[in-house]
């Protein structure tokens, strides 16, 4: 599910108060143009109309496409400062959310990627996207054989 609700904010430069846009949760088979403005950097971005000052609202947002199996959460940086925070997971960093709820969490949501800057939010889901690509084009019947990915000038 793709959750995002209006809010008031305040622009920190002027003061100027504004309806904005903010999302916790894209669901790119929901949502697909979410992935598009979320690489435009146009989620959870604020752009004050009266004075022009930009900035990103830090606050969480879950990245998930079902199609793909890429779940990736943004967390902002103050957040490991807090303890709420850290016991949302346990000692290996594997986030407990699915633990707290009283409905079936897909398995790919069980395993969440945590980042806590967007730019790392947007890479990992070109390495996630990259790979499985990368993986479909590769035969599933062709066992790996190092001398078969060798180019000819090596044998």
């Amino acid at each position: 599910m793709s959750i995002n609700e209006q809010h008031w904010v305040n622009c920190p430069q002027c003061q100027h108060r504004q309806l904005v846009t903010i999302w916790s949760s894209i669901n790119v088979m929901l949502n697909p143009e979410g992935r598009t403005q979320l690489f435009n950097r146009e989620i959870n971005h604020f752009r004050c109309t009266k004075c022009g000052h930009e900035s990103l609202i830090p606050l969480p947002l879950l990245y998930h496409d079902p199609e793909r199996r890429i779940a990736a959460h943004y967390f902002p940086p103050q957040s490991i400062e807090k303890a709420e925070f850290l016991n949302q997971f346990d000692r290996q960093g594997k986030f407990r959310a699915g633990d707290q709820v009283d409905f079936e969490v897909p398995e790919y949501l069980k395993d969440v990627h945590v980042v806590f800057n967007l730019d790392e939010l947007i890479t990992y889901i070109i390495f996630r996207e990259t790979l499985l690509e990368f993986h479909e084009r590769e035969s599933p019947n062709q066992e790996f054989n190092p001398d078969n990915s060798l180019p000819d000038s090596y044998n």
